[in-house]
């Protein structure tokens, strides 16, 4: 049996009005005090006489119903009598109004349930829900309750907490969802405080560098950029090309499908055999040749190394990539198994190619991947050791220096979340779970990067929301724009914290993702206000109206970045 219901339901001060007409859907209810100017105090709470948002509980046989009111009115035959001018005094109004009904509360067992046992019946009672009876259908009681993450208090009700578990909260991944300015990026922060203050792990991936306010157990890390002297003490790091998927070099590379693409593979595939088995390099030689060498060594190398060769993050030196590719031009046949001369018309159609890979070697905004400097650190090691680290809880990953020439974020991005989902199955988060906190996200999911001979979809935090969970890896998205995410990874998220929402088709995908919201309750979205939110979790009977607490150390743009939008 769940907690005593902390309070009574059906107080009669709390009386609005009762139900005039049932539907499947809702209740129409009678309410004649809708039109007192001023709310009355009771027991220390506001007690309104009907306002459109408010919850309400219907007294029915053994359970209380709950509600929203949606809408409030006058019948046109009453619309004048609240007109100073038109009012004869005698004249009273009488407010009808349309309730949406939620759930219900057994007040027998105490459980709350999103159906309703058995509907009003016209003449039923209708008050004023409580707050901390609402509090009470939504939050589960059962267990103890140390280690509550709190998010803020009910809407209107100053005085009533909300405190939720963290599995609630993390266990089938968050959404934070809300337009520019509504508080997306502060829930944000003040959740991923919560996770680092319960000894949580939580990498954090910034894309405009303005969570570099987080202190307390935060190791801030730079993805790309430059140091500015000797006495630069910020961290940089690398994520190189190595740890990047064939089809993500080629998205970069663009190699046409018909010389180029074979040449390029054949070339990569070399350099990790070499590098593996180096014995195969000529004295002298930094590359495999092959233009009138036998092929029997090196075929059965191919087939002796096959797993090392396509492991994921296997080495190979891309500074001699460009002499690799022009060594693999040459006739597959030659005399006694060996391979023949050099192929002229492959080679000629090489040398693009080969000027594209130099330049992204000599490219200033690629060098994070393709010649980081001797003072970034590898990205993945720093997670090894933050993951080792049990002072740290937070690793902030800024990429306000990482270029977006050549669709490098989002190859990147994805690329980091392929390798932490490789760690997630190799079993590296079982003891301490780990939630990947990616902020802007409609940026890269569900978009396709490349050219329609290597285009590469961006899939690796929709398979993490779809699989990540069973390893101990979720996810903590953070969104303007919740029609830009695939329905099938919004359908995976558990717990959704929507900020203010405008546009009709953001409303649209969060009510078919969410499986609780509607669209009487999505109506309210537009009108919520800066760090309100609605609530919206899977272990809930209804979205929770609540205003979220700020974080301790709010998000901000660094200064120069603030500056450089300022210039007139």
């Amino acid at each position: 049996m769940a907690e005593p219901i902390p309070s009574y339901p059906f107080e009669r001060s709390r009386y609005l009005g009762s139900v005039a007409r049932v539907s499947p859907l809702g209740v129409r209810v009678n309410f004649p005090f809708a039109t007192e100017v001023a709310p009355s105090q009771y027991a220390g709470h506001r007690v309104t006489r009907g306002q459109v948002g408010e919850f309400v509980v219907i007294e029915s046989f053994g359970s209380a119903i709950i509600g929203r009111i949606t809408e409030i009115q006058l019948p046109d035959r009453d619309r004048l009598s609240v007109e100073p001018e038109r009012s004869d005094g005698d004249e009273m109004p009488n407010p009808i109004g349309n309730i949406r009904l939620l759930g219900s509360v057994d007040l027998n067992s105490f459980r709350s349930s999103r159906g309703i046992g058995e509907a009003p019946r016209v003449g039923d009672y209708v008050y004023l829900a409580h707050p901390d009876f609402i509090r009470h259908a939504i939050i589960s009681t059962q267990g103890g309750q140390r280690g509550l993450v709190d998010l803020g208090h009910l809407s209107g009700a100053p005085e009533t907490r909300l405190a939720l578990p963290p599995i609630s909260i993390f266990g089938r991944h968050c959404a934070v969802l809300g337009s520019t300015g509504g508080g997306k990026s502060w829930s944000m922060a003040r959740l991923v405080e919560e996770v680092a203050a319960r000894k949580g792990k939580v990498i954090l991936l910034d894309p405009t560098g303005e969570y570099h306010t987080l202190k307390d157990g935060v190791r801030h890390v730079h993805l790309g950029g430059a140091r500015d002297g000797a006495d630069d003490a910020r961290e940089f790091v690398s994520f190189q090309y190595f740890h990047l998927s064939e089809m993500d070099l080629f998205a970069f590379l663009q190699p046409s499908p018909g010389i180029q693409a074979p040449k390029l593979r054949d070339a990569i595939q070399s350099l990790k055999l070499v590098h593996i088995e180096p014995s195969l390099l000529e004295e002298g030689s930094n590359i495999l040749l092959k233009e009138g060498r036998p092929k029997k060594a090196i075929n059965k190398a191919i087939v002796t190394h096959d797993r090392e060769l396509h492991t994921a993050s296997a080495f190979f030196d891309i500074c001699c990539l460009v002499e690799q590719v022009f060594a693999e031009c040459v006739q597959p046949i030659g005399e006694k198994n060996h391979w023949g001369n050099r192929h002229q018309f492959s080679f000629d159609s090489c040398v693009t190619l080969c000027m594209r890979i130099t330049t992204h070697q000599k490219s200033q905004h690629l060098a994070p991947i393709f010649a980081p400097p001797d003072y970034m650190t590898d990205l993945t090691k720093v997670i090894d050791e933050f993951l080792a680290d049990d002072r740290v809880g937070v690793l902030r990953v800024s990429m306000r220096y990482l270029a977006f020439e050549h669709n490098t974020r989002e190859l990147v991005v994805n690329a980091i979340g392929r390798y932490l989902l490789a760690q997630a199955r190799a079993t590296r988060f079982q003891k301490i779970p780990v939630v990947v906190a990616i902020d802007e996200a409609h940026q890269f999911l569900s978009k396709s990067v490349g050219d329609e001979h290597n285009r590469i979809f961006l899939d690796a935090f929709g398979v993490i929301a779809k699989e990540g969970r069973k390893y101990g890896l979720t996810c903590l998205l953070a969104t303007q724009r919740p029609r830009d995410i695939p329905e099938d990874v919004l359908s995976q998220i558990g717990m959704f914290v929507v900020h203010r929402l405008i546009n009709e088709r953001d409303q649209g995908v969060v009510i078919n993702a969410s499986g609780v919201l509607d669209g009487p309750t999505a109506s309210f979205l537009p009108n919520l206000r800066d760090g309100e939110a609605l609530i919206v979790g899977a272990d809930s009977i209804m979205p929770l109206p609540i205003m979220m607490d700020p974080p301790a150390c709010p998000p901000k743009l660094e200064e120069n970045v603030e500056a450089t939008w300022m210039r007139p």
